[in-house]
C-alpha cells in the first residue's frame, strides 16, 4: 500500500511538471539582403545578408539583450561555403556585426562580444563578454545579424533554411529563430537601400521626429545601384508630373543626363520617384535635394561620407542620394517610399509631434 502510493505521487508529479512545461516556440526568422551591397543575396556571390531577429526597426521597440557567456549561433547549410582566403576575426567586424536596426547603427563589438565560427556545424557564433543591454551606447538592444565581409559565398539560385539561437553560458537556450535565404540567380538591373554614412557614426536618418512644417534636422540618405551594380549618380529630387508619372505623387527622381545642374524631367531621365503617404488633410510635405554653395541641387555622387567614418570621411559615396524632408502641417506620421524604376523601394517614417 505505501509502495502504491509513493508510486501514484511520483507519476502525479510527473505529470504536474508536464503541465507546466512550455515548448519553446521558434520564432520567423526574417532576412534580407544587407543594404550595403549590390549583389548579397546573389548566386556564387559573397554573402551579405542581414538576419532580422527583431523586426521592427523603429529605434523606440526595444531589442534583444545579451548577458555575459551568452551566445548567439547563425546556422548556415553547408551549400554556403565558407571563403577561406578570409580569416574569422574574433574583435573586429570584419565578418559580422550585431545592429540596432539601421545601417551604421552598429552595436558595439569592443570589449562586448566576439566572434567564431564553428566549422562542424557552419555557424558563426557571437559571444558576449559582458551584459549587452538596451540604454546607453547599446540603445535600444540587438535588432539585427549582419554577415558580412565575404566570409562566405552563396550557393544555386533557391531557398535556403537557416536558424539562430541564444543561449545562455549554462547551455540552456533562450530563444530560436528559423527562416529562409533566398538566392536569386542574377542582380536586379536597379535597386536602392537606405544609408546614414552621410550622417555622423551612429545616427538614424530614419524615425526622425520634426514639428509640423518643419524640415528634419539629418537628411534621408539612399544608395543607388544601375545595372550591373554600378553606381547611379547625378540623381535629385524634381517635383512630381502627375500627367505622366501619377504613381509619384512626392516627386520625381531625376539623373541630370546633360550635367547642366538642373534636373528637367522632360530632357534628363526620370529613374523613379517617391509615393506621399501622410495625416489626413495635411498640406505642405515636401520632399527635394539639398543645395550647394552654388545653389544647384547636391545630386547622387556629390554627396559626402559623413569625417567620423576615419579614413574614408570626407570623400564623395557614389550613387548616395541624400533627401531634404520638410513635414506638413498636421501631427502625426509621414511615410515617403522612394523607388527606382525597375528595381524595389524603401520607406522612410517621419513624424509630426507637438512642441
Amino acid at each position: 500500500m505505501i509502495k502504491e502510493t509513493l508510486l501514484l505521487a511520483v507519476i502525479a508529479a510527473a505529470f504536474a511538471g508536464c503541465a507546466t512545461t512550455q515548448t519553446l516556440a521558434t520564432r520567423p526568422l526574417a532576412t534580407a539582403t544587407a543594404p550595403v551591397s549590390f549583389d548579397g543575396n546573389v548566386a556564387s556571390q559573397f554573402t551579405d545578408y542581414v538576419f532580422m531577429l527583431v523586426p521592427d526597426v523603429n529605434p523606440t521597440t526595444a531589442g534583444l539583450t545579451m548577458h555575459a557567456g551568452d551566445s548567439l549561433r547563425l546556422a548556415l547549410p553547408n551549400t554556403f561555403k565558407r571563403n577561406t582566403q578570409v580569416p574569422i576575426s574574433p574583435d573586429t567586424d570584419l565578418n559580422l556585426v550585431l545592429t540596432k536596426g539601421w545601417p551604421q547603427g552598429a552595436v558595439r563589438l569592443a570589449g562586448q562580444y566576439r566572434v567564431s565560427y564553428d566549422e562542424t556545424l557552419n555557424s558563426i557564433v557571437v559571444t558576449a563578454l559582458v551584459d549587452i543591454g538596451l540604454d546607453g551606447v547599446n540603445a535600444p538592444g540587438i535588432k539585427m545579424i549582419h554577415l558580412r565581409g565575404r566570409t562566405f559565398s552563396n550557393p544555386m539560385p533557391g531557398e535556403y533554411s537557416s536558424t539562430v539561437s541564444h543561449t545562455a553560458s549554462d547551455g540552456k537556450l533562450l530563444a530560436k529563430w528559423q527562416g529562409d535565404l533566398k538566392v536569386i540567380d542574377d542582380a536586379p538591373s536597379a535597386r536602392l537601400a537606405p544609408t546614414n554614412f552621410h550622417l555622423p557614426p551612429g545616427t538614424n536618418g530614419d524615425f526622425q521626429r520634426v514639428l509640423p512644417g518643419q524640415t528634419v534636422p539629418h537628411t534621408l540618405g539612399l544608395l543607388l545601384w544601375g545595372a550591373q551594380g554600378s553606381a547611379l549618380n547625378d540623381v535629385g529630387i524634381a517635383p512630381r508630373d502627375l500627367t505622366r508619372f501619377p504613381r509619384y505623387t512626392g516627386g520625381l527622381l531625376v539623373q541630370d543626363t546633360n550635367h547642366d545642374k538642373r534636373l528637367d524631367p522632360a530632357t534628363d531621365r526620370v529613374v523613379g520617384g517617391i509615393i506621399g503617404a501622410a495625416p489626413s488633410e495635411a498640406k505642405g510635405q515636401s520632399a527635394s535635394s539639398p543645395t550647394g554653395s552654388d545653389g544647384a541641387p547636391v545630386l547622387s555622387g556629390q554627396v559626402l561620407r559623413n569625417a567620423g567614418f576615419g579614413p574614408t570621411g570626407g570623400k564623395p559615396i557614389p550613387g548616395l542620394l541624400a533627401i531634404q524632408f520638410r513635414a506638413g502641417d498636421k501631427l502625426g506620421l509621414y511615410r515617403p517610399t522612394v523607388e527606382l524604376i525597375g528595381g524595389n523601394s524603401f520607406q522612410f517614417t517621419i513624424e509630426a509631434v507637438k512642441p
